[in-house]
């Protein structure tokens, strides 16, 4: 899956509204740029983020899903 976005400014971060979905990223020499993800990127219905509880690296807590236009988190993830 592939997620389309437009940069926006990092001030951005200081007041996101509902329903958001923002990517940062920081380059190999520190740059860091933040993406408005496009919520017509993201497949309906199917998770698009999947959260490792309590930072484990296998088990899974919870995710995000797209279910009619809206974020929802699912936990279990489902």
């Amino acid at each position: 899956m592939s997620l389309i976005g437009v940069e926006v400014d990092v001030a951005t971060l200081g007041n996101i509204d509902p329903n958001t979905v923002l990517v940062v990223i920081s380059d190999d020499t520190g740059k860091v740029r933040v993406v408005k993800v496009d919520h017509k990127s993201i497949a309906e219905n199917k998770p698009f983020l999947k959260v490792a509880a309590g930072g484990a690296a296998v088990a899974l807590g919870g995710c995000w899903r797209r279910i009619g236009g809206t974020l929802v988190w699912v936990d279990p993830c489902v």
